[in-house]
């Protein structure tokens, strides 16, 4: 019967502990707004849509480009030829005698229309394709850490702003406490009961509570201005909200510390230089292109000067061309490009492309053990931090009874006011510690949803 009940007992704490928020809908509504906010995360996007742009440029290659160009131009040149000399049969008149010289000029119209379509790469579109494409998957990878940076830090910050809360709390408590002791003492002191000294210790103690106070504030403000940086809202409205400090609880992950974004995103660096290597292996192939063109040409106002006349009047004889059209001419073929031998470039480049990838191989070694050693210390340190706030609270409780005690004992004059006040400090550094103790836990409990690459806002109240 007592096992049925410790049992009943244990059920019903899971079940309060499974309905626990972490969070509070406020609190999940200024995280989501500091991811709107983030300039870093803004950054990121806009990288990532050039790597886009970028792949799907790489893809493209494949569609025929239409090209159109045109050329007007007026030409003119001095031709000098030496051809075998001809007689002519009846004059006897030598032609081409000795070097001969011509002038020719003319305009040319040019236009030409041409279609290409690539046919075959060498597998650079192939596998340059894919490379950007692990390249993208790396740096969304990498959002997804940025993220996780900005959700821990939202949180911590309102986690501080409600820790100095509790710690304004508590000084106020001790301030109320000290100022009806001060009552007390001054009426004694009228009553020759008590000493001056008894007074001074209490105004020491006011003005040390006072100036903590005082740094309180300031760290305050400074904590919601940060937290207005974050999100984008007004301090005034900030300073309104209400925020919770307590345990937090989460379920165990199925995730491990290899699914951490950082180890995908060198996971996809590392297929990236493999579709890269590949890529520059088939340099050497031959890269293959059709194409098609429909052209048009014109020679008009040409003229050929020579240095012969007519037999008749002697006159200067010169060749004129009104009109030369070609139109349409038509040109269909394939067009083949091979780079026979680069200079030992296509090998450079293996060979660097080779060490950047062992480069990143590394790195990912590294990360994993380090990773690793990271996840299993977190793991302890949460566990240590769970069992150090039950001793916390444990203590807190013990120091209120012991502060408790020590105002009743001297109201009696059992103990010195020195011991009185000791123990007002003593549970006030207690309760501190205490919510101090609360905040790391949570830190911890972040780090532990980070460790395996699970902070993500739906998995914060999980």
């Amino acid at each position: 019967m007592k096992s049925i009940f410790i049992i009943f007992i244990i059920s019903i704490c899971c079940i309060q502990i499974n309905a626990q928020k972490n969070l509070s809908d406020s609190e999940l509504n200024l995280i989501k707004l500091s991811l709107e906010k983030s300039y870093a995360l803004k950054e990121a996007g806009y990288n990532l849509s050039i790597d886009s742009i970028e792949y799907k440029g790489i893809r493209q290659n494949f569609i025929p480009t239409l090209e159109f160009d045109a050329s007007y131009g007026y030409g003119s040149t001095q031709i000098t030829a030496d051809i075998p000399t001809i007689q002519l049969p009846i004059t006897g008149t030598n032609l081409f005698e000795g070097e001969t010289q011509y002038n020719a000029k003319g305009s040319i119209l040019n236009a030409n229309l041409t279609a290409k379509a690539l046919l075959f790469s060498g597998f650079q579109v192939n596998y340059g394709s894919k490379a950007t494409g692990e390249k993208i998957k790396a740096k969304n990878y990498l959002i997804f850490k940025e993220r996780a940076d900005i959700i821990k830090d939202v949180i911590d910050t309102f986690d501080k702003i409600e820790l100095l809360n509790q710690s304004e709390s508590v000084l106020e408590a001790s301030l109320i406490r000290i100022a009806k002791e001060k009552k007390r003492v001054q009426k004694a002191i009228e009553n020759g009961l008590a000493t001056p000294y008894d007074r001074g210790k209490i105004i020491a103690a006011e003005l040390n509570l006072a100036s903590k106070q005082t740094e309180l504030y300031g760290n305050l403000n400074l904590l919601f201005l940060k937290l207005s940086m974050l999100t984008g809202i007004e301090v005034s409205t900030l300073e309104k909200y209400e925020f919770e400090l307590k345990p937090w609880f989460i379920k165990t992950s199925e995730n491990s510390f290899a699914d951490r974004p950082e180890v995908k995103a060198l996971d996809a660096s590392i297929n990236a230089y493999e579709y890269k290597l590949k890529m520059n292996k088939n340099l050497f192939l031959p890269k293959i292109q059709a194409l098609a063109s429909v052209s048009y040409a014109n020679l008009f106002n040409a003229e050929l000067d020579t240095p012969y006349t007519t037999i008749i009047g002697d006159e200067p004889v010169n060749l004129k061309l009104n009109k030369l059209e070609l139109f349409p001419t038509y040109f269909i073929g394939v067009g083949m490009q091979w780079d026979i031998f680069s200079g030992l470039k296509h090998d450079n480049e293996i060979d660097r492309t080779s060490i950047e990838k062992t480069i990143i191989e590394d790195k990912k070694a590294d990360a994993v053990e380090k990773l690793e050693l990271f996840s299993k210390k977190v793991q302890v340190d949460f566990e240590v931090k769970n069992q150090q706030l039950l001793y916390k609270e444990q203590e807190k409780q013990v120091a209120f009874n012991t502060l408790d005690l020590a105002i009743k004992s001297y109201q009696l004059g059992l103990v010195s006011i020195t011991d009185r006040l000791e123990a007002e400090t003593d549970y006030q550094e207690v309760v501190f510690d205490y919510y101090k103790l609360i905040a790391e836990q949570r830190m911890t409990a972040l780090e532990l949803l980070i460790s395996t690459g699970s902070l993500k806002v739906p998995n914060l109240n999980h």
